[in-house]
């Protein structure tokens, strides 16, 4: 008999984001690394909405997802497509399969000289 493992998807692989996002171990990666509580739920919020929008990104590792939201996170930018200020881009890779790695946004670009 199958155990079935609310982690996995239903075709047997990876988490998708939305189920991987809310376990134990990735909201306290999240509050250790951000450190402030209000701030971690606004940021889990916001990629959260930003993979929602994205069919491709919903595919992705939750993993890579998570790591290039917080390089935009650490320079103060929003996931928020409409924004333009960083983006997530889902590319295949042989080993991994499709991962999530981050894209500087020209608007992004714009922000991070106005604040040097």
């Amino acid at each position: 008999m199958a155990v079935n493992n609310s982690l996995q998807s239903r075709s047997g692989g990876k988490p998708k984001f939305s189920v991987a996002i809310q376990t134990p171990m990735y909201r306290k990666l999240v509050n250790d690394t951000l450190g402030d509580p209000d701030r971690a739920r606004r940021f889990v919020a916001a990629i959260s909405s930003a993979v929602a929008v994205n069919p491709s990104l919903q595919e992705c590792d939750a993993g890579t997802v998570l790591t290039a939201a917080l390089l935009g996170e650490s320079l103060n930018l929003s996931p928020s497509p409409q924004l333009g200020q960083y983006y997530m881009v889902p590319y295949k890779d042989k080993k991994r399969g499709t991962v999530a790695q981050f894209q500087l946004g020209y608007k992004g670009y714009i922000l991070s000289l106005i604040h040097i």
